[in-house]
């Protein structure tokens, strides 16, 4: 593999030394990987070990320094191909996010730790189409802010080489001291980055010195690091060294031999990477840091110090005399006990942070994130009104793509709205967004119109530009189209038949879900030959078997309509119907919102005034289809608005009443043989539809058996519209 990674800098500190690490096992197992970063004390090493190092200036959110990163960043994958792009950092990630998109790599990151989750710096953070997380608790994080389905998110370890941490001669030990410029006594070491929110426990430990020092006075402070806070510290240290009488405190500024500084050590003090690098060293450690305090490490701590990558975030940040009192404690340890100590910490960090389980975790996360990228590049993309919380186009998409994956097509993408959950198995492309929109369609082997009412203008006749629109695209982009189940029209504006008449004759194949769908294609000029009447996919859900025992209720299914009519004589027809008949029959009235947006206001006062009449009332959940097509399933009548009210009920057997304020429910109706049980929603009053409620009741087994066999032929229509779309597809 390729891999691009991209991270702040390369100096001292946890992700880096993690990164490093990474890559010179990555190296090792044949991938080629190239790193961007504002550079640092660890460029010579990954140089040294086969990687390229691309300078940017990726370690701050400067417009203009995030400006270069991006020009240099698409320089760069213009330059070169690359498998993957890895990002370990919020700044590179956001960067590195929008590059991968661009030139359609595949995008994951790593995260290092718990981040504050201001909002602004939430909308700067990506998180990849898959990401690492170092502990459980960032997994967490991730979860908790940035809602990232655990499935995505693979918990990773800070992998060490044991073998580089290996117990120094005493030569070297004492050569390492001396170059120190500390060559006796006991040496409290701390590395860390030396930025405000990473070096708060060493500032505690500069102030505790003079503690220290009055108990163990051969004790000296060497600190190692670099970062903004790193003069303040050199400071600060002056000071303390001024106060003591005497130089204690020693400041090596930042190195990349942290395995040869360590040697000097007698005990440590930190968190995270540096703290286990020291564990591999077999140190005695205090868990102490910016994000919490644990104390001197020892067995029983371990679940919680691994919980938190040992960065203690379980815990809060220490004082002064309670990190002085720790040091003097385990300076003063026999040293029997500190051997003890340091063996358990190594064989601690060899069982669980190897290199090779991270090089692995990172493998495997590429792989996932090149397949799942590969996936998304779908054979089919279906266009319609997807991911709105309209239970009736949310069934037909469920069956469309069911129906695909039954004949082997499991590779689905739908053009949807921004964020919108799908059926399971389609991969959701914002319809709004052009690019991700033509490369999905671009990439497909077939792009699917429908089902629904696409082609209308009643609604706007810019939902009618956008689904032509589509349809050119794949036509240029030489993909077939297929106009799926469509109901065709109304089509008010002279300009909108023109363009859906152009839309048509390109398309290589047509069919509509109702014969009054066909004869509108034929008015249009579209050649009959070319136009096949099948059936809505939602139809595939009929049974052939005699529904079973009905509920004691019946639906009602009311709606606003987009185009502002007047339904307000629906309602009290519905109402005052509803009322007569569910107190003499003792039934219940079931008011079902299909789309919240239209439906919620209208259900509700007719809930209200239904309850105030003395009839037994529920609200149903209308937005979730299959819940939807179960309650329907157990009523014994339907009164609809809503087309899919009638689809839905049709399906199930279920006989059902049409209050229509639109052309296709009157052509539904027909289509079914149900002509006779079809108002007007703007004409209704409540005595006729409490009559044709009556009759549709007493006629209740009847019309049940017609509908479940009319349903059987509709079913096997539907079927013929995705065997068409698996021939496409499979050539």
């Amino acid at each position: 593999m390729n891999i691009l990674m991209v991270t702040m800098s390369l100096g001292i500190g946890g992700a880096e030394t993690h990164i490093l690490e990474l890559v010179r096992e990555l190296l090792g197992r044949g991938h080629t990987v190239t790193i961007a970063s504002a550079g640092g004390i660890f460029v010579n090493d990954l140089v040294a070990a086969g990687a390229k190092h691309i300078p940017m200036p990726l370690h701050t959110k400067r417009p203009d320094a995030m400006a270069k990163s991006r020009r240099l960043l698409f320089r760069l994958l213009r330059e070169e191909k690359f498998d993957i792009i890895h990002a370990h950092a919020r700044i590179p990630g956001f960067i590195a996010a929008g590059a991968a998109k661009h030139f359609d790599i595949p995008f994951v990151t790593t995260f290092h730790g718990t981040f504050n989750p201001v909002w602004y710096l939430r909308m700067l953070t990506r998180v990849g189409e898959r990401t690492l997380a170092v502990s459980d608790d960032v997994k967490q994080y991730l979860m908790q802010y940035y809602h990232t389905p655990p499935e995505k998110i693979g918990v990773t370890v800070n992998g060490i080489d044991v073998t580089s941490y290996d117990a120094p001669a005493p030569d070297v030990k004492s050569a390492v001291r001396a170059e120190l410029g500390v060559p006796s006594g006991e040496i409290i070491m701390a590395v860390s980055r030396l930025d405000r929110a990473a070096a708060w426990h060493v500032f505690r430990l500069i102030e505790a010195m003079p503690e220290i020092l009055s108990e163990r006075p051969d004790a000296r402070l060497v600190i190692v690091g670099g970062g903004d806070v790193l003069e303040e510290i050199r400071t600060l240290a002056a000071q303390t060294d001024a106060q003591l009488g005497g130089k204690r405190i020693f400041i090596t500024g930042p190195r990349s031999d942290i395995s040869r500084v360590l040697a000097a050590a007698d005990i440590f003090v930190g968190v995270s990477r540096a703290a286990m690098e020291a564990m591999a060293c077999r140190l005695p450690v205090i868990l102490s840091g910016a994000q919490g305090h644990l104390g001197i490490f020892h067995p029983a701590m371990e679940a919680e110090a691994v919980e938190t990558n040992f960065c203690c975030r379980t815990r809060e940040p220490v004082d002064t005399v309670t990190l002085a009192r720790a040091v003097i404690t385990l300076l003063a340890a026999p040293d029997a006990e500190k051997a003890e100590m340091g063996a358990y910490n190594r064989a601690l960090v060899a069982r669980l942070y190897s290199v090779a389980r991270m090089a692995d975790d990172a493998e495997t996360l590429y792989r996932q994130a090149m397949e799942e990228h590969r996936f998304r590049r779908a054979d089919v993309v279906i266009s319609g009104y997807y991911g709105f919380s309209n239970a009736g186009d949310d069934a037909l998409l469920s069956q469309i793509s069911r129906g695909l994956r039954e004949r082997g097509i499991t590779r689905i993408a739908a053009l949807s709205r921004r964020g919108a959950e799908l059926s399971p198995g389609v991969t959701p492309v914002n319809r709004f967004h052009v690019i991700s929109l033509w490369r999905a369609i671009r990439h497909s082997r077939l792009l699917i119109s429908g089902g629904g009412s696409l082609l209308q203008d009643v609604t706007s006749a810019k939902s009618l530009f956008y689904y032509t629109t589509v349809m050119r695209a794949a036509k240029r982009s030489g993909v077939p189209v297929m106009v799926f189940a469509n109901g065709i029209g109304p089509l008010r504006r002279e300009s909108s038949r023109r363009r859906a008449v152009k839309a048509l004759q390109a398309a290589d194949y047509i069919s509509v879900r109702e014969n009054a769908s066909a004869r509108e294609l034929t008015a249009m000029g579209i050649p009959e030959e070319k136009i096949r009447v099948t059936a809505d996919p939602v139809y595939r859900m009929a049974s052939d078997k005699p529904r079973e025992h009905a509920g004691e209720y019946v639906i009602l299914s009311l709606r606003e309509t987009a185009d502002g009519q007047d339904v307000a004589g629906a309602e009290n027809a519905a109402v005052q119907a509803l009322t007569e008949i569910c107190r003499s029959c003792g039934m219940q009235a079931v008011l079902l919102p299909m789309q919240p947006r239209y439906d919620s206001g209208i259900c509700a006062r007719a809930a209200e005034r239904l309850s105030e009449a003395g009839v037994e009332v529920r609200t149903a959940d209308g937005t979730d289809a299959a819940e939807t097509e179960a309650l329907i399933r157990g009523a014994r009548a339907v009164i609809g608005m809503r087309l899919h009210a009638v689809i839905f009920a049709a399906a199930a057997g279920v006989p059902s009443l049409a209050l229509s304020y639109d052309p296709k429910l009157d052509a539904m109706m027909e289509y079914l043989g149900m002509e006779e049980f079809v108002l007007s929603a703007a004409d209704a009053d409540g005595e006729t539809l409490r009559a044709k409620l009556s009759e549709l009741l007493s006629r209740e087994g009847e019309i049940a058996e017609k509908l479940r066999l009319r349903g059987a032929a509709l079913r096997a229509l539907a079927e013929e519209d995705l065997d068409a779309a698996a021939a496409f597809v499979n050539g």
